[in-house]
């Protein structure tokens, strides 16, 4: 495994399970050009209730294995809205196997912009990028049961907008989740660019 690894995180709370993406990515030649293609090798679901502590060992055992099949470090992007700067000094301080750490902080719209080391993301943004990756068959997903839960939330997620003309982007309906769909979106948000570099 040579190519560049991207985690996503999505970082549950009370309700909600915490979510983890391993994407490796992969250039591909098309004719005259070159596409980034993102292929999806693991997805886990943390139990409800992990610890910060237990959620930054399981990232650090994960991107250990990764370490070891011959790959670099791989780059982690963790939903820190809510959560902010803390979850991110805690992960760096207990995570050695990843370098580096960047917290994106979901926003309206669907722009991406950088602000020293952390992204605001839109989270329509997140969605149309997707949508994108899906169309062109940029994405691919494994033949697993985790894969298929994650084809159930993409399809639950929804966009809602209420009288104020504010968007709502998730999974709305009783019983679903968009905690997977959102560890992905973390992970494939942007082109890659040279090796080692953001």
């Amino acid at each position: 495994m040579s190519n560049r690894i991207l985690m996503g995180l999505d970082i549950g709370q009370h309700r909600d399970p915490t979510a983890l993406c391993v994407v490796e990515v992969d250039q591909r030649k098309k004719g005259k050009r070159s596409d980034w293609h993102f292929l999806v090798r693991y997805l886990e679901r943390l139990p409800i209730g992990t610890t910060y502590p237990a959620i930054a060992q399981r990232l650090d055992e994960i991107a250990r294995r990764i370490r070891q099949k011959g790959a670099h470090s791989p780059h982690l992007f963790v939903d820190a809205t809510g959560l902010g700067q803390p979850i991110i000094d805690l992960l760096n301080d207990e995570t050695h196997h990843i370098r580096p750490i960047t917290g994106v902080y979901f926003s309206y719209g669907d722009q991406m912009t950088r602000e020293g080391r952390d992204i605001r993301l839109g989270k329509a943004y997140l969605v149309s990028r997707l949508q994108m990756l899906l169309q062109t068959a940029r994405l691919h997903l494994p033949r697993t049961a985790d894969s298929e839960r994650l084809a159930e939330e993409l399809l639950d997620y929804e966009i809602q907008v209420d009288e104020k003309a504010n968007e709502r982007y998730g999974a709305f309906r009783v019983g679903s989740h968009d905690d997977q769909v959102t560890a992905l979106g973390l992970a494939v948000h942007c082109e890659p660019r040279l090796p080692g570099v953001y």
